[in-house]
């Protein structure tokens, strides 16, 4: 099976995990500390947190703000997303999103604008949001931006990564993603103040010595191990090698697949791609050519449903998402991971052209 993520360790991922075993420092350590002082140089960013995952990485950002706050998110998204802010008590509205899948604030109305507190765009499939728009407008509302880099890491924008952008930037490092090291998330902020804050919350709102059972917050236990910090770690060994091979082998797809009954998605500057995304031109054909590929040995992934449409949320949200309701159905992805071998590329793009 040709996977839309896949993972071959390296000397060193296995030296690096023989050398937590044999330390018997297994929960956050050296490690940890290692690879949040990588992640700032990288990012050029103050602050690395690492956390749990990419999901709990939402949720202790959600715990920063006074509840019920109004967040914005767009439709379009995978569910992580909303349900950070909704188990914390506070009210979601959706935006649409436009025909590369990311959110438009154009289609907000003023009266929207004004009720937002909160703002979260997704860099959904590694490809960049609007970002000078919204901090332009975040500016003028008054609005908290936290950017949710998940499927985007080492995206730019304007010269600048993603995630690093905003008032907080969120992180996943999930098998299939561009850093993909199992379970691992990350929060980056600039600010001194909600580092430390952020830290606390994720022990448990311990603050001082980690050792001793001083909580001045409530917290919860956001931490990870040192297996998943040191399997990412000796990623980011390799990062630049890694996501070039990634964008080269999105440009393989849209440089080689033609066939008039799909529509190859951009290349865009800038981005970092998750997979790679077709968009079909009726649903009964993404269907037919999903099937023909996973019969084939290749997996693929649908987009994401609009949220408006999740049964989680039925009935909670109002107005039309016409975009994001026609693109959950007629787009779909294949893995762009470094894995991928030419014979596996050609066998893609053979089947994809055999329409």
């Amino acid at each position: 099976m040709i996977r839309i993520g896949d993972f071959k360790p390296t000397k060193e991922h296995i030296d690096i995990v023989n050398e937590i075993i044999k330390s018997g420092r297994l929960t956050e350590g050296v490690y940890v500390a290692r690879l949040e002082r990588l992640m700032e140089k990288y990012l050029n960013v103050k602050h690395a947190i690492l956390t749990t995952n990419g999901t709990v990485s939402m949720q202790l950002i959600a715990h920063m703000f006074r509840t019920p706050a109004t967040v914005c998110v767009p439709a379009l998204t995978f569910p992580a997303t909303i349900n950070a802010f909704l188990l914390t008590g506070n009210k979601v509205v959706l935006c649409e999103v436009n025909q590369l899948m990311q959110m438009d604030i154009s289609t907000l109305t003023e009266e929207q604008k004004k009720e937002i507190d909160v703002i979260v765009p997704v860099h959904l499939m590694g490809m960049t949001v609007e970002m000078d728009e919204i901090m332009t407008e975040a500016k003028k509302y008054g609005w908290y931006v936290i950017e949710d880099a998940a499927e985007a890491f080492g995206a730019e924008y304007n010269g600048k990564k993603v995630g690093t952008i905003g008032d907080f930037g969120s992180f996943s490092f999930y098998m299939s993603h561009n850093i993909g090291c199992g379970e691992l998330g990350m929060v980056v902020t600039n600010d001194d103040i909600l580092n430390n804050l952020l830290r606390s919350k994720k022990n448990h709102g311990r603050k001082g010595d980690p050792l001793k059972f001083f909580h001045d917050y409530t917290g919860s236990n956001y931490k990870t191990t040192e297996f998943m910090a040191g399997m990412c770690y000796a990623n980011m060994l390799n990062v630049n090698d890694i996501l070039e091979k990634r964008l080269n082998n999105a440009k393989y797809f849209f440089e080689k697949v033609d066939n008039e009954n799909l529509q190859n998605m951009p290349i865009l500057k800038g981005m970092s791609p998750l997979g790679y995304c077709f968009r079909c031109y009726n649903e009964e054909y993404k269907d037919y050519i999903c099937k023909k590929l996973n019969d084939n040995s290749v997996e693929t992934r649908d987009m994401f449903p609009c949220l408006k449409n999740q049964k989680a949320y039925k009935g909670m949200f109002n107005g039309d998402f016409e975009v994001a309701e026609h693109l959950e159905k007629v787009v779909f992805y294949v893995g762009v991971h470094q894995h991928l071998t030419k014979k596996d590329k050609e066998k893609i793009v053979k089947i994809l052209n055999d329409n």
